[in-house]
């Protein structure tokens, strides 16, 4: 069972229901509206409930559903979502990817330990990643609830990049880094960055000139979650601790916390450049980006208050 905490539960079911209800707020919708039933249908989904009735008509705000949840569902497993990129900042969740309890909250400790190192009191890690997804879901909610991290979506505090302190991490894909590394002169001095994805070179180098203490970058797929990291866009990737290698390029080993180790096919082959190294094809070259391209999927969310710099 995934113990979850009802602040972790309330920032997954504001990101479903940005995708349910027009001018979303933590109001739900009102009862036997459309909208109310089809954002039922969608978190019982997520986090697979046999049935909707912790999802009463009387809770009126998404925090009694965070609440409730929180206190009396059993979670044994999730459904989280890849996503398809229709412009550089648009995406939608498509093939839903079982993931169980247990292996979440595997991959998560494994993560605390490889991101949280040094301890930092009062960190704050800042997530612009969906939290349907496998990766948002583990680094955007989970991770802050095991580690004690305090969070902010950058979908919903635009601000939050001109807030951080040394110290505090800021995780989003690479192509969501490749657009803040362009556009914004500088970061926060001493920051960590953690892209879900590989990194082109430019945008690493770029991020590092701009004040970012730390770089890293994570691989995994939709179907996995993370498998590998590296800390140095010259070095390979290394398996995380519970992966490890078979005689099949294209196969690995998952040795589950409390489990029967199994073999997982990947998409792609690894090369392998030592027992637990490996790397990955180049890159392709990315196109120039737009100068005017919005950076979210909601209009009109990046937009620092008056006075604000970006310096």
């Amino acid at each position: 069972m995934l113990p979850l905490t009802s602040d972790a539960l309330l920032n997954v079911l504001r990101d479903i229901a940005s995708r349910h209800c027009p001018a979303h707020t933590d109001m739900l919708p009102s009862a036997g509206t459309p909208e109310r039933s089809g954002l039922i249908n969608a978190v019982q989904h997520v986090f697979d409930l046999p049935d909707a009735g912790l999802l009463t008509d009387a809770s009126i705000t998404l925090e009694e559903w965070a609440v409730a949840l929180s206190e009396r569902a059993s979670v044994r497993r999730l459904h989280l979502f890849d996503t398809i990129s229709t412009g550089a900042f648009s995406h939608q969740l498509q093939r839903p990817q079982v993931h169980e309890a247990d292996t979440l909250m595997q991959e998560v400790n494994t993560l605390k330990a490889l991101l949280d190192t040094p301890p930092i009191a009062n960190r704050t890690l800042v997530s612009w990643l969906p939290l349907q997804t496998v990766s948002g879901f583990m680094l955007g909610a989970l991770l802050p609830q095991e580690a004690g991290f305090k969070t902010r979506s950058l979908f919903d505090h635009a601000n939050a990049l001109w807030e951080l302190n040394a110290g505090d991490m800021v995780v989003t894909s690479s192509d969501r880094w490749r657009q803040l590394a362009e556009r914004l002169p500088a970061l926060p001095a001493n920051i960590t960055a953690v892209s879900t994805e590989p990194l082109d070179a430019p945008t690493c180098h770029a991020l590092l000139a701009n004040g970012v203490a730390r770089v890293v970058e994570l691989y995994g797929t939709p179907s996995t979650g993370m498998l590998a990291v590296r800390t140095s866009h010259e070095a390979p990737f290394e398996l995380l601790t519970h992966w490890h290698p078979t005689e099949s390029d294209d196969v690995l080993l998952q040795l589950p916390a409390n489990g029967v180790p199994r073999e997982v096919a990947l998409a792609e082959p690894l090369h392998w450049v030592g027992a637990r190294h490996f790397e990955l094809d180049p890159l392709p070259k990315a196109p120039l980006a737009d100068a005017m391209q919005a950076l979210f999927e909601r209009p009109g969310q990046f937009v620092p208050e008056e006075g604000a710099s970006a310096a």
